[in-house]
């Protein structure tokens, strides 16, 4: 598990821009279509807590709003990015270096709404995931909503399909094509310690942890993820029309396998 850690911490220390610039940039309708979905449960002033936050992006966003937000990261450079990127942006956010299985710095039920957008992408096994969501629910206060992200087992069919084709060919790729065939999860080295899960294993974890109950579940780019390249091209207008058009398929069931993320939004028992 250390050694894991490490090297997940190593991996975003080397580039914190690359993750800043991936949803600026890349992927741009992912945060889009996200904070659509979440402005439904977070309200004016809630306090929250961003769990795996990165560079910051969901921090800032939130602080631009005037919520008081708490930021924590693995990733001492993420943190040092995070906070740069709030005093350019005007805000103040809390951001700190720490782990999403130790939350004790932060008193029981003491968030209004809780991220987990991160941290479950890369814990290797079902216990750790389960703790992880365990201590975010145990700093959210009753009624709040915690945001769990997951990495699709597909979403990697979708990404070789749309940027290296000939991954399809190459023997030491067909493991992974032959799980996500199957509709399995699977836990592996990928672009570093990855878990990548089915739609099925993602719901079944949140329903493993008493007190939550699961509010909605949706694709965090939707129908758009295949057309990355494609959107790109295109004048803001276009993309945008695209970007609203999508909202409307985000959370029916028959569409999540065109995603690459998925999120689980929980609402903590009273």
């Amino acid at each position: 598990m250390r050694e894991e850690t490490e090297t997940i911490r190593t991996y975003y220390n080397a580039n914190p821009r690359k993750e800043w610039d991936r949803l600026m940039k890349k992927h741009p309708y992912e945060k889009y279509i996200t904070v659509h979905v979440m402005d439904r449960y977070i309200q004016p002033g809630c306090s929250i807590l961003d769990i795996g936050g990165g560079p910051g992006h969901y921090s800032i966003h939130y602080a631009k709003q005037g919520h008081p937000v708490t930021l924590l990261d693995l990733s001492d450079e993420n943190v040092r990015f995070a906070k740069k990127k709030a005093r350019q942006y005007g805000v103040k956010i809390t951001a700190l270096q720490g782990n999403a299985l130790d939350l004790s710095r932060f008193p029981d039920e003491s968030f209004d709404t809780v991220f987990l957008m991160g941290p479950l992408y890369h814990l290797m096994n079902e216990e750790s995931r389960i703790r992880a969501i365990q201590e975010a629910k145990r700093v959210l206060k009753p009624d709040g909503y915690l945001f769990s992200s997951f990495i699709l087992m597909f979403g990697g069919v979708i990404y070789g399909l749309r940027e290296l084709e000939e991954t399809i060919l190459m023997p030491r790729e067909q493991q992974y094509f032959e799980v996500a065939a199957k509709d399995e999860s699977l836990a592996f080295d990928a672009f570093t310690y990855s878990y990548m899960t089915t739609v099925r294993d993602a719901e079944q974890l949140l329903a493993s942890v008493p007190g939550l109950k699961t509010e909605t579940v949706f694709g965090q780019e939707s129908i758009l993820a295949p057309y990355k390249n494609e959107l790109a091209k295109q004048p803001k207008k276009i993309r945008m029309a695209w970007y609203d058009y999508a909202l409307r398929f985000c959370e029916k069931r028959e569409y999540l396998t065109h995603t690459e993320h998925l999120m689980i939004v929980s609402k903590k028992d009273s």
